[in-house]
């Protein structure tokens, strides 16, 4: 047999390994006051495209089950230092109304997505008031981007609606019970966190830590009045300081006679109702004429609330009174608003 005779074999076709490593950094755009002309312009633009052919597109689906209240930040992972960077990533494009992104790199590393944790904060209004239409209590808080409502029905809490979502994330979960932990960990992974981390004041701009004992004690009082009392948040609370905790009250209990909001101001020697209200011209810290002194707001509904408010308080579930708390506690509502 000859070797002409030999007929050829094609091997299968396979992937092969091959170093892929492009750095580059696009221009910054001139200072303010330079001039340059239409030739120069054009050539730069010319030269970029240029760099950029040699670059990796990438194109992505953002998925449907996260909130993208903010275009996403795009990462690679750099394995020798364990650690994410975004040194590689060029011409990025995010459409809002598709959702999607696109981008050149010069590396092929694992792609990571992230958002920003605390973009809903800080509040811009919240407000807890007894559900008419069950032994519960609605707590709705409106963030920068959507506002979220809960209903605390015994030890659970339901996720009733989102409003101004931009993706249909989370409404497979609503109306169901669950756990205020499960709650809170179901809103983190679709992006939609309404709860700081005790150090989260380091990164939100406008916010106001209050005196966490007296914060503490405040939500648990909230919590065994949060079926007779409606409580809104004031635009006097932020610049009120660390140690003076300001909301709007008014009694709920009777639908058919409802009354006006007055402002409740509790410190952690006391609490009182004061003489200005929400639309007042200035903060004013004075109390009421002939109020007395109460240290907490429980003690105040006790002399100054109404026969049934004060009923209502002793009427609540314990079981309702610590999953309203525990609500309360994790959002944080005095310190973020």
């Amino acid at each position: 047999m000859t070797i002409s005779s030999l007929v050829p074999v094609q091997l299968p076709k396979q992937l092969q390994h091959m170093k892929y490593k492009v750095q580059y950094r696009a221009p910054s755009p001139p200072p303010p006051g330079v001039t340059r002309t239409p030739e120069e312009i054009e050539a730069e633009i010319k030269k970029v495209e240029a760099e950029y052919e040699k670059l990796a597109l990438v194109f992505i689906e953002l998925p449907q089950d996260v909130m993208w209240s903010e275009p996403p930040v795009i990462c690679q992972w750099y394995e020798p230092r364990q650690l994410w960077i975004s040194t590689y990533i060029n011409d990025y494009k995010f459409n809002e109304d598709k959702l999607t992104v696109q981008f050149r790199t010069g590396v092929l590393w694992p792609i990571g997505i992230a958002t920003l944790r605390y973009s809903n904060m800080p509040f811009q209004g919240w407000d807890i008031r007894p559900d008419p239409n069950s032994p519960g209590v609605i707590i709705s808080v409106t963030g920068v981007c959507v506002t979220a409502t809960w209903l605390c029905v015994g030890n659970t809490v339901r996720l009733r609606w989102i409003a101004n979502a931009t993706t249909p994330a989370l409404t497979e979960h609503f109306e169901k019970p669950y756990s205020v932990k499960k709650m809170i960990q179901l809103m983190r992974e679709a992006a939609c966190d309404f709860f700081p981390d005790f150090d989260a004041h380091n990164h939100i701009e406008g916010s106001c830590p209050k005196e966490w004992v007296a914060e503490r004690h405040t939500y648990h009082a909230m919590a065994f009045l949060s079926r007779a009392y409606n409580f809104q948040w004031s635009r006097w609370n932020v610049s009120a300081g660390s140690r003076n905790i300001v909301m709007q009250i008014r009694e709920a209990v009777d639908r058919k006679r409802e009354a006006k909001f007055q402002l409740l101001h509790t410190t952690p020697q006391r609490a009182t109702i004061l003489k200005c209200n929400e639309l007042s011209q200035e903060l004013n810290l004075e109390p009421l004429a002939g109020l007395q002194f109460y240290p907490d707001l429980f003690t105040l509904n006790m002399s100054y609330g109404s026969v049934d408010a004060r009923r209502a308080a002793f009427n609540m579930k314990y079981k309702l009174v610590e999953t309203v708390f525990s609500m309360l506690q994790e959002l944080k509502l005095c310190s973020y608003s």
